[in-house]
């Protein structure tokens, strides 16, 4: 009967790592990684350069999600109003976080620039991409819904009901009794785009800011300046030489 290598899966006596062990042996191996003072600073001017990025493209995805917000109560269209501005703002505060812990070098910021790293990859730019595209699926099949209750309040009653009619079903009588759903799809279509890209700035801030965390930093070795010969050092390298 064929048995597993030990190199894979198991060890001498059987026994099988746990995953969290073999996280715990990464972070060992990681740590035990040395990084000079040089590299070290080359690492900070490129968190630095990620954390503007975030801050730009935060606050672009922030004044879009408000514009759409505002054509949204102008049209008289349901949307989840907020939401994205949230997550915008989010993606502001965490390159303030990385920006300062470039600066200084605070280890508890560059710590948080990687847990907000990984909110803003696992969490709000899925979110921000699923209720845009919602919105752009709404809007361009021109879609209408309504409710036994407000589709925004924070509870549901028992025994409610929804209804959402899209395309040439809905007439005019429908158009009166229910609300349109989504916004202009050119908005939400960018908002998408930025969330994209916010994506990309964050995976790149989690890969930098981790390896700043884990690699221990050593200093470089002092510069050793070259003095000139005296006269002396000549005649003696010219004797030597004889």
């Amino acid at each position: 009967m064929m048995m597993p290598s030990q190199d894979k899966f198991y060890d001498s006596r059987g026994y099988s790592p746990t995953p969290f062990e073999e996280l715990k042996t990464q972070l060992a191996y990681l740590k035990s990684k040395q990084l000079s003072e040089t590299a070290t600073m080359k690492l900070l001017s490129i968190l630095k350069m990620l954390a503007q990025m975030h801050v730009f493209l935060g606050i672009i995805m922030v004044v879009m999600s408000a514009l759409a917000d505002y054509i949204s109560s102008r049209i008289n269209t349901v949307r989840f109003h907020g939401l994205l501005e949230v997550c915008s703002f989010y993606f502001v505060v965490m390159g303030i976080v990385a920006l300062l812990g470039a600066a200084s070098y605070r280890r508890g910021l560059v710590i948080a620039t990687v847990v907000m790293s990984i909110h803003a990859i696992l969490i709000l730019v899925p979110g921000i991409v699923i209720v845009s595209s919602f919105d752009i699926h709404f809007f361009k099949h021109e879609c209408y819904g309504a409710c036994d209750w407000h589709l925004l309040s924070a509870s549901l009653p028992d025994n409610s009901r929804c209804q959402i009619l899209c395309g040439e079903i809905v007439d005019g009588h429908h158009k009166s009794m229910m609300t349109r759903l989504g916004t202009d799809y050119r908005l939400d279509a960018g908002i998408i785009g930025l969330a994209g890209a916010e994506l990309l700035v964050a995976i790149a801030s989690l890969v930098v800011s981790s390896r700043i965390i884990c690699c221990e930093v050593i200093p470089d070795p002092p510069a050793v300046e070259m003095e000139p010969l005296n006269s002396e050092g000549k005649e003696m390298i010219e004797i030597s030489t004889q």
